[in-house]
């Protein structure tokens, strides 16, 4: 009997590696050559995109500055990059690209095989019958075991899926994109429109001077018995206007500010301002012919067929639930009642098995689970299409925008200067008994209109500019 167990503890092992080997590069090889039941993606056709946007100007894009360099302001700059540094809902984008990246890997993972281990020690009482049904052990129990699960990819099911995850990824980096371009253009439109308030708050200023000086003058000739009493409340009720066109001003440039210091994830208060508003420098002139591939430059657009393609993957996900599974288990290790002979020949434990499962009757569910895909797969192909469309739109939108507030903002300088010649010699007039008190007012009116007005439209022309640079995704080159 010693002899017999010497023997067995000297006998050479089975060598199971060249089996397993043999195994592992079958089953890799059916998961390369699966049916990729799903199809292959291609990229949706383009709803009646036009060839080019017209624009006066030459067609060569390839001098024009990136839209971050657009805005010549140094403050401005800084205040974009502190955004981009800081802004809360950019950084929660940050973080939802990392949780993609995670997923996708977790994902991934599936395709290859997962190894893992089973370590067991323990021990018992049973009877013979017992013991026969397999209802306990009697004795000692020792398990040392390496383990294999692998589920071999026939259909394609977990390749969709992987590349499903995959594309969200790039879905929500395209995401992220957006809100950059998003941030960017909200800050510089933001930053104008406190420019155009400090001038506004400025001319009313300067207008509240002017007026109260009037009012002291025609007060006095009031009171010298020259003017009637109604020049004199005229005089008053002008002054009166403009002071109460600054605290409306002032409250807006508080608003404003509070506004931008959020998107720069700062609690409220004061900002330092740069460049006055007309000093505010702006790209050269828009070149003729901006092609519409443009528009798939823009991360929305992008990111609407992201979430199409991820979608489309389902399906093929769907579809490959309709056929079998197949997956390879094996166990590899030692197993004994004791531990003095758990490793050797007599506790050698290799075992291999292959699964395949698969529905046979299930009424119908897993067609209309692939029925399920399809719809939602046309309800992000028609989003697509109405994002592209909501692009094309932006772009010329915009475009008409930057021509038309150009072309109205150089009317508007002229009728500023006409308005502030036309006030000059009015008051000379009245000054020298010509005219009434009356048309001073109005041409006062005229003036203050026509300043605040030049001031909000140049604004205007500013944002015109932000607005195309966002609606091409941030820029032409």
């Amino acid at each position: 009997m010693l002899q017999h167990r010497h023997n067995l503890n000297n006998q050479k092992l089975p060598d199971m590696r060249p089996r397993m080997l043999m195994i592992l590069a079958a089953a890799t090889l059916m998961g390369s050559t699966g049916c990729l039941v799903g199809g292959k993606y291609s990229q949706p056709t383009l709803p009646n995109m036009p060839a080019q946007y017209a624009q006066p100007a030459s067609a060569d894009t390839s001098a024009l500055l990136s839209w971050f360099n657009l805005y010549g302001d140094t403050v401005l700059q800084r205040y974009i990059r502190t955004a981009l540094d800081s802004n809360r809902n950019l950084l929660a984008a940050a973080n939802r690209i990392e949780e993609s990246r995670e997923i996708a890997g977790l994902v991934r993972a599936n395709l290859y095989p997962a190894f893992g281990y089973q370590l067991q020690a323990g021990g018992g009482q049973a009877g013979t019958d017992a013991r026969r049904i397999g209802a306990g052990v009697d004795g000692g129990a020792l398990r040392a075991l390496g383990t294999l699960n692998w589920e071999i990819d026939l259909w394609g099911r977990i390749r969709n899926n992987n590349q499903a995850a995959y594309t969200r990824l790039l879905a929500d980096v395209d995401n992220r994109n957006a809100l950059v371009v998003s941030l960017v253009a909200e800050m510089a439109a933001q930053y104008f429109l406190l420019r155009d308030l400090d001038n506004r708050l400025a001319v009313a200023r300067r207008t509240l001077t002017v007026r109260q000086e009037s009012a002291r003058i025609i007060g006095e000739r009031f009171s010298k018995g020259y003017v009637a009493e109604v020049d004199k409340l005229q005089a008053d009720q002008q002054a009166g206007l403009a002071a109460a066109a600054i605290p409306a001003f002032e409250r807006q440039i508080i608003l404003v500010q509070n506004a931008m210091r959020t998107l720069m994830g700062l609690p409220p208060g004061p900002l330092e301002r740069g460049d006055a508003l007309f000093a505010q420098t702006v790209t050269p002139d828009i070149p003729a012919g901006l092609p519409s591939q443009l528009l798939q430059r823009r991360p929305d657009v992008r990111e609407a067929e992201r979430r199409l393609e991820a979608q489309f993957y389902n399906i093929g996900i769907a579809r490959a639930n309709l056929y079998p599974q197949f997956s390879l288990t094996g166990v590899l290790g030692f197993a004994s009642p004791q531990l003095s002979s758990l490793v050797g020949g007599s506790g050698f434990v290799a075992n291999g098995f292959a699964g395949l499962v698969g529905p046979i009757f299930q009424f119908g569910q897993n067609k209309r689970r692939i029925k399920v895909e399809e719809y939602r797969t046309k309800q992000l192909a028609y989003n697509y299409e109405q994002t592209v469309l909501r692009a094309m739109a932006d772009v010329d939108n915009a475009l008409a925008q930057y021509r038309t507030f150009n072309d109205e903002y150089n009317v508007r300088t002229e009728l500023t200067k006409a308005a502030r010649k036309s006030l000059e010699l009015t008051r000379a007039k009245y000054d020298y008994g010509y005219s009434s008190y009356y048309e001073v007012l109005i041409q006062e009116n005229y003036l203050f209109d026509a300043e605040l007005a030049e001031s909000v439209t140049f604004q205007q022309r500013l944002n015109a500019l932000v607005q195309l640079y966002k609606a091409l995704g941030g820029g032409w080159q």
